[in-house]
């Protein structure tokens, strides 16, 4: 997955700040534990949506590998309040995926901070992933 980002910088030396929520959605198995990592069939297609104290924020499409990816605004939201208040939820019908799948139901997921990384030197992109998407009946 390719995502690019026009950020102005104005002034010399100064940095660029971008949180980004990123991962991938893999599809259920037949239990409600762990549907990112143990089953290996990617949720493509999928709506997905960032939601924070109850209320979506942002909503994207996974691509064709399951991907996602969300730049989320760091003027309104910190990273504390991120991890506590929001999570992802999958708002695709589990049927879209491949038996045996649950016929109900939803996928969520909290999230976690794993680090920042620094762009071209002038670019600070702190990266929060999911924790590990479950259904939720």
């Amino acid at each position: 997955m390719v995502a690019a980002l026009a950020v102005p910088i104005s002034g010399a030396g100064r940095m660029g700040y971008l949180i980004e929520i990123h991962g991938t959605v893999y599809c259920p198995g037949n239990s409600n534990t762990n549907a990112s990592g143990t089953n290996k069939v990617v949720f493509a297609n999928a709506e997905i949506h960032v939601v924070c104290d109850g209320k979506a924020i942002d909503y994207a499409y996974t691509n064709g590998n399951g991907g996602f990816l969300f730049a989320v605004d760091y003027q309104r939201y910190t990273i504390p309040e991120i991890l506590k208040t929001c999570k992802l939820v999958v708002i695709s019908a589990l049927t879209a995926c491949p038996k045996p799948s649950p016929s109900t139901g939803h996928l969520e997921s909290n999230l976690k901070y794993i680090g920042d990384t620094t762009v071209g030197g002038n670019l600070k992109i702190s990266n929060i992933v999911p924790v590990g998407f479950h259904v939720v009946p």
